[in-house]
């Protein structure tokens, strides 16, 4: 791509923001499209509902289709993402639990912002406005195990946290069937089945999967933006500032560590985990607060805390990566 090139031969810090700056764009006009009542608060919902159960899993689908395996599935780029997101989740429940006195349930949720990165809804535009196409298989391997391996860490760990949680070998279950039946996993497991089946799709089949997958970030952004309308920051400033901190600051600081020093791996791999652990909670961790009834309004805070925050974070990983010389 022409924008990768361009970012490529000048890597300042303000090109990467004004590069990544039109993905938050997007979100804005969602924001005041509803902020002015230009368009109803319910946009937010049919947007997502769109993006969430068609135009993302489609998405989806078609990279699972194109994927290289070998290159998508690489077990360091795995384990670097994947620990260092289970550590910022530690480290959310340890101070939720010593510094605000959460109790263990409410820890558990907070822990989960620490947890779950928006890949999909804010990575997946970002890496392809900076880095473009050629890169992304690991990034896609990163998001076809992400909502599977982050629920389950969450479902248990609170089942196993709340005084009235139900037996672990219902709640892994559980767990089980809600991964499945999600719609981003239905897309990829489909993908995966059609990519290892060998079959060439139809064009007939072809072109509307193309259409589709073309469609889903923009009108995802403008649904994110449209949902933030209804999140406000609450009193509990200082805990969803340091969750933010968490999110976007250690998650992806461990995952270099790991990719980088202990690994060694090529800058594709390294940039695919870290700007990915540097994307702010999304609305996952809403609904799991909501699911649970925990900590829901101090879950909403990080949302709207740490997408603001995260324009600035974001560029700042982008711009480190770029000035390391891997």
């Amino acid at each position: 791509m022409a924008l990768s090139s361009a970012f490529q031969s000048d890597a300042s810090l303000l090109n990467i923001f004004l590069t990544i700056l039109p993905v938050f764009i997007l979100m804005s006009v969602g924001w005041l499209a509803v902020k002015t009542g230009y368009l109803k608060d319910s946009l937010s919902d049919h947007l997502n509902a769109f993006t969430v159960k068609i135009a993302v899993p489609v998405l989806l689908f078609r990279a699972m289709v194109n994927l290289d395996f070998s290159q998508a599935f690489n077990f360091p780029t795995l384990a670097g993402f994947y620990i260092g997101g289970f550590l910022s989740f530690l480290a959310g429940i340890f101070l939720a639990r010593k510094v605000w006195k959460r109790r263990p349930g409410e820890s558990v949720a907070v822990g989960f912002c620490a947890l779950f990165s928006n890949t999909v809804l804010l990575g997946l535009p970002i890496m392809l406005r900076v880095y473009g196409e050629a890169d992304m298989a690991p990034v896609f391997g990163i998001i076809a195990l992400h909502a599977g391996t982050m629920y389950t860490i969450g479902m248990i760990s609170m089942e196993l946290a709340r005084a009235d949680g139900r037996p672990i070998g219902e709640t892994v279950k559980k767990a089980a069937t809600s991964i499945l039946s999600n719609t981003l996993m239905i897309g990829v497991i489909l993908g995966v089945l059609v990519n290892l089946s060998g079959v060439q799709l139809p064009q007939v089949i072809q072109g509307p999967v193309d259409m589709l997958a073309s469609a889903a970030l923009p009108v995802a952004l403008i649904g994110i933006g449209a949902a933030l309308t209804r999140y406000t920051i609450k009193s509990e400033f200082s805990e969803a500032l340091m969750i933010s901190l968490l999110s976007l600051v250690l998650h992806p600081l461990i995952t270099f560590i790991i990719t980088h020093y202990l690994f060694g791996l090529p800058i594709e791999m390294i940039r695919a985990a870290v700007i990915l652990a540097a994307m702010p909670p999304g609305m996952n961790v809403y609904i799991f607060a909501a699911l649970y009834d925990r900590a829901i309004g101090l879950s909403a805070s990080v949302i709207v805390i740490a997408t603001s925050m995260s324009i600035l974070t974001i560029s700042a990983w982008i711009w480190v990566l770029s000035h390391l010389n891997l």
